[in-house]
């Protein structure tokens, strides 16, 4: 394997790494509220718990492909749309401390609505420089689409 394909797969598995961040800091939320959570009034279309780990085991797997072809894998070629990648993840790491850890649904509320406005944002950056990167990032756009209904049931039920 050549040296530039060897960068181009370590590139690969870094994002693949970072983007797994939020599962792992927000498992650690997760885990201590669930009886919390099962006490909620649930909204409908709500999911099975375990369909939510399915889902952004997934989500955050494209979210990685998505930074590794969007970054060229040399993101100091990209600083906004690494900048703008960043704060997607900082502020999705953060929703699951807010909603299960700190037991705030309004400010989950509004934290998700800030997270689909950067997310769009992220999207119309990334759309001139590689269209493929924004299609991966669909599925992600979607359940961020569903999640914010969620959190908003939740915080009108509860």
């Amino acid at each position: 394997m050549s040296m530039k394909n060897t960068t181009k797969v370590v590139s690969l598995c870094a994002w693949l790494l970072i983007c797994q961040i939020p599962a792992i800091i927000g498992s650690l939320f997760v885990r201590n509220a669930m009886d919390w959570y099962h006490t909620l009034i649930q909204p409908p279309l709500t999911p099975p718990d375990a369909l939510f780990g399915a889902v952004w085991s997934v989500l955050y797997v494209l979210l990685g492909i998505s930074a590794f072809l969007l970054l060229n894998g040399n993101w100091r070629m990209h600083p906004k749309l690494t900048a703008l990648f960043f704060i997607q993840l900082v502020l999705n790491t953060m929703w699951t401390p807010v909603f299960f850890g700190m037991q705030h649904l309004l400010g989950a509320l509004m934290l998700i609505i800030v997270i689909l406005a950067q997310a769009i944002w992220l999207a119309v950056c990334a759309w001139k420089e590689r269209k493929i990167a924004v299609w991966l990032l669909m599925p992600y756009f979607g359940w961020l689409g569903f999640a914010t209904y969620l959190t908003a049931a939740f915080w009108i039920l509860n």
